[in-house]
């Protein structure tokens, strides 16, 4: 009796046999199916949702931020005075919310500063400004608070000497703030007379108007 092959429906009307039907349906059912492709979009939205706020920085890590930028500035205008045996200041425009860089001394052949690659205009020039709101930010802006002595007194600059000390006596405080309202909160920025440098503190919601206090840790 001859032995037919034996022949199985494969659910698409192909009528081959077992073995090269199911290569046809392995063929078939490769890659994702489009439920399935949706469902995976799906799953990276709802990830994304989640991790993106926790990325963007806080309201602590900008002032932390705009502190150091500050303080960096701030030595860079020491450094011009100690290399230069000359006086250098920082003028600070707490209305606009910018300040500035330039030479005080006595000496004309030095009031135009290096050229700086983080300058907007090639060249020398005779001030280096930095608008805070024209600095990269993501949230909630940071502004110039105020600039006050140990005593509260108002202060418009800061200005370095040749040994690197502060021209004025007693420490200059720079004050930064952000936010608003119950949420607002201030860093300070404390600069020592007898050596120039500068101290970042960490952020706390108590301001200049509530008296100097000492910052919180970061």
């Amino acid at each position: 009796m001859k032995n037919w092959p034996i022949w199985t429906g494969c659910g698409y009307g192909c009528g081959r046999q077992a073995a090269s039907c199911m290569r046809h349906t392995s063929r078939h059912r490769a890659g994702f199916t489009l439920i399935e492709l949706l469902m995976v979009i799906a799953l990276v939205s709802v990830l994304a949702a989640v991790v993106l706020p926790s990325a963007e920085p806080s309201l602590n890590d900008q002032l932390r931020a705009m502190g150091r930028i500050l303080a960096t500035d701030l030595a860079y205008a020491r450094s011009l005075a100690v290399t230069n045996h000359s006086t250098y200041r920082v003028v600070f425009d707490v209305k606009n919310n910018r300040y500035l860089l330039e030479h005080s001394g006595s000496n004309p052949t030095l009031d135009l500063l290096p050229e700086s690659p983080f300058s907007r205009v090639a060249g020398p020039q005779r001030q280096m400004v930095v608008v805070l709101d024209d600095l990269p930010s993501l949230g909630t802006r940071v502004r110039l608070e105020a600039v006050v002595d140990a005593s509260a007194r108002e202060l418009d600059d800061v200005e370095f000497g040749p040994l690197g000390e502060t021209t004025r006596p007693g420490q200059t405080i720079v004050w930064l703030s952000g936010g608003s309202a119950t949420s607002k909160r201030y860093t300070r920025l404390v600069v020592q007379p007898a050596t120039g440098l500068t101290e970042v503190g960490g952020s706390t919601e108590y301001g200049p108007s509530q008296g100097v206090t000492t910052p919180a840790s970061p």
